[in-house]
């Protein structure tokens, strides 16, 4: 084995043992402290925000639905003014009137 080859395999077990030994002194500091137990006042604040945040959510699906209806009735106006106009070149009826004020 040349010394480059020697030098990457060596720098990959140091690396290894000391992602082993963080991950180790990790886990067992967690089971020793028992969990990260939330307080009362904790779950209070969270149950808060998660419902600020459910209201928001509700209030962005009610944008996007709007959003969408308006999307729809522009595709529907433009559809029959296609329509119309294909209508019109063949000579079918008379020019439509969307769009133009009376």
């Amino acid at each position: 084995m040349d010394r480059y080859t020697m030098m990457v395999a060596l720098s990959g077990q140091i690396c290894g043992t000391i992602l082993l030994v963080t991950v180790i002194t990790t886990w067992f500091g967690r089971r020793r402290k028992g969990g990260a137990g939330l307080s009362d006042g904790g779950i209070q604040r969270l149950e808060v925000r998660l419902t600020e945040v459910q209201q928001s959510l509700d209030a962005m699906a009610i944008e996007v639905e709007r959003i969408s209806e308006g999307q729809r009735f522009a595709t529907k106006l433009l559809s029959e003014r296609a329509a119309a106009q294909t209508n019109d070149v063949n000579g079918a009826r008379e020019p439509s009137r969307v769009g133009q004020p009376r």
